[in-house]
């Protein structure tokens, strides 16, 4: 059912309007099912109209009209995801040991990335040295080569207290040439960021007590590590993997005249659920067995 709601304003009320860019790409989110993307762009587009009518009282009023559209439409997507992530279960918990090897991004969260990941949120609070900087990277690197039909990355993260420009300088190079493979990243700033999770849009939620930060740092660039992760040092921490049901879905409008019976899709969602947990741990018991492996084998010797 297609949304009766008009949310973009007449031409001639647009005019006096801040741009509505960000309203227009969060329409085109929502009707992609791209749904978690689709809430920070109508909250952003919240923020402008709000900033207007403190700014020019005058329209105060025309900025209220659809202050009420955009928000009451973010909370409903707000609430849609809030519901998926309620209903979570738990796929498996990791613990890393201090010194341990083979716990590359590709080896603990490979099994989870795939071709159902259409989106991903990163809150990752520190991005302020080189060697977090490398880590981001790695990570992207491997998300998009796992997830071929990856559009959107959402990165949330503080803002660097010391020498800002810099930090906005490498994620508007990372955002360039995300690109020119056709994704799009945004990038926001937040002072008071402190949890470090990784949301993707296929209901996969990863929470990793030290965030993307759980290697130890390569001094020496000639070692092996510097570019395969699976042979780096890793830090104690502790990671655990939730599954829901998929946020990468057209939401449903209900108007007061239709009801919608969702239960048949609700069983689907179950079952596809079931199938997914079975397959990742498979695959998760590849994953544990070579890890294994290279931590007592290959570095043996140590």
């Amino acid at each position: 059912m297609s949304c009766k709601t008009n949310f973009l304003p007449p031409d001639e009320e647009a005019e006096d309007l801040p741009k509505l860019e960000s309203i227009i790409n969060a329409l085109k989110c929502e009707q992609s099912g791209h749904i978690m993307e689709a809430i920070l762009l109508y909250e952003e587009s919240i923020h402008k109209l709000n900033q207007m009518a403190t700014a020019e009282p005058n329209k105060k009023q025309l900025c209220g009209k659809y202050l009420k559209t955009y928000e009451s439409r973010a909370k409903q997507l707000r609430d849609q995801v809030k519901t998926h992530l309620h209903a979570s279960k738990l796929l498996d918990h990791l613990s890393i040991e201090r010194d341990a090897r083979g716990r590359s991004y590709q080896r603990l969260f490979g099994p989870y990335l795939d071709d159902s990941v259409k989106e991903a949120h990163l809150n990752e609070p520190h991005l302020t040295e080189q060697h977090h900087y490398r880590n981001l990277l790695n990570f992207f690197e491997v998300l998009v080569k796992n997830c071929r039909y990856l559009k959107y990355i959402r990165l949330t993260t503080r803002p660097d207290p010391v020498v800002p420009k810099n930090q906005m300088h490498i994620l508007q190079q990372i955002r360039s040439d995300l690109a020119t493979g056709n994704i799009q990243m945004n990038f926001q700033l937040d002072d008071t960021l402190h949890d470090r999770k990784i949301v993707l849009s296929s209901g996969v939620v990863i929470k990793i007590g030290r965030g993307l930060h759980y290697f130890e740092n390569c001094e020496n660039i000639h070692s092996l590590g510097m570019c395969d992760f699976d042979f780096r040092k890793c830090l104690a921490t502790e990671v655990d993997i939730w599954k829901c049901r998929a946020f990468a879905k057209k939401p449903r409008i209900i108007d007061d005249e239709d009801q919608l019976d969702d239960r048949n899709d609700e069983e689907d969602d179950e079952d596809d659920d079931d199938e997914y947990q079975e397959r990742c741990s498979k695959d998760d018991s590849r994953q544990r067995a070579t890890a294994a492996a290279m931590s007592h084998a290959a570095y043996s010797s140590e």
